[in-house]
């Protein structure tokens, strides 16, 4: 029977448990023993990569590409349909990552993409770094392309927040997409739920997505009632924010990204103005997630 590899990062006040042979993804973030995010059960295998709970990096792109193609300098390209008919939130969290460096609060891991793997023809590394503060989580993304061309990426967080109180939210942002990711809007418009960081709003608690347009790169979530709450700071790299609540209650996620759903082939239809992040050979880009916990 095959024995599952938890790394523990932990200080006073935070405690932190990661998978590195599950995608990289955080299983676990307790601070002053409130679950910040909703823990992956860990006693069936089977069940924790498809378990919505944790966090987990997203790399090459995130959310869907649809039918699983795009064109990109003037080619096209077809990847795995690892959500039929589509792709989507990239290769990272498919995969095992290797462990670099780690101390009793710090841990380094990275994930090496082989060309055409999962359909990506492109070679790249993924580097996560995780970094527990007295009062706060720091998660850095590096991603460098190792292969021969120009790469187009996107790439960001994926974390499932534990739903178990009135949520409130304060953040800026200018646009939202119209329509579920699902959907793969084409259009924005003026925001509808305005979570403006001085006032702030209730999450809605139906099942919907928003994909909002120039993050201002702070966001504040409260639980009111639990009195916690966390700020997230991101890198300007960041600049599109995810809200997502399922059909249950039982978590909701708030996901900093670089590009909106099916941004690739936004860029190639010039839909809003959207533009593609690219790599050249041998060049990398990094970003800093930063989660402040505060009571």
């Amino acid at each position: 029977m095959k024995i599952l590899k938890v790394i523990t990062l932990q200080n006073k006040k935070i405690k932190l448990d990661l998978l590195p042979e599950i995608g990289g993804r955080i299983s676990s973030l307790i601070f002053d023993d409130f679950h910040v995010l909703r823990p992956i059960p860990l006693h069936d295998l089977k069940s924790i990569q498809l378990f919505k709970g944790g966090s987990f990096p997203l790399a090459p792109f995130s959310n869907r590409i649809k039918n699983a193609k795009f064109r990109f300098n003037g080619l096209e390209y077809n990847l795995n349909q690892n959500a039929f008919p589509h792709a989507i939130h990239g290769h990272g969290y498919l995969s095992e990552w290797s462990i670099v460096e780690q101390s009793s609060s710090s841990v380094i891991l990275i994930y090496r993409h082989e060309t055409d793997k999962f359909g990506w023809p492109w070679s790249y590394e993924i580097t996560q770094s995780i970094y527990l503060t007295p009062f706060s989580c720091k998660i850095e993304l590096k991603l460098l392309n190792n292969s021969k061309n120009i790469m187009p990426f996107g790439f960001g967080i994926h974390p499932f927040f534990n739903f178990n109180d009135e949520i409130k939210l304060r953040f800026n942002a200018s646009r939202e997409w119209v329509g579920q990711p699902e959907d793969f809007p084409t259009k924005t418009k003026p925001i509808e739920n305005n979570f403006n960081f001085r006032n702030g709003k209730a999450l809605w608690n139906n099942e919907k997505t928003v994909c909002y347009e120039n993050f201002s790169g702070k966001v504040q979530i409260i639980w009111p009632n639990k009195k916690k709450k966390i700020t997230m700071k991101v890198d300007k790299i960041f600049n599109h924010l995810i809200v997502h609540v399922p059909k249950t209650d039982e978590y909701f996620c708030i996901e900093p990204v670089s590009h909106p759903t099916d941004g690739f082939n936004l860029m190639q239809g010039k839909k809003e103005n959207s533009d593609c992040n690219f790599l050249i050979p041998n060049k990398y880009i990094s970003g800093l997630i930063e989660l402040d916990l505060e009571k």
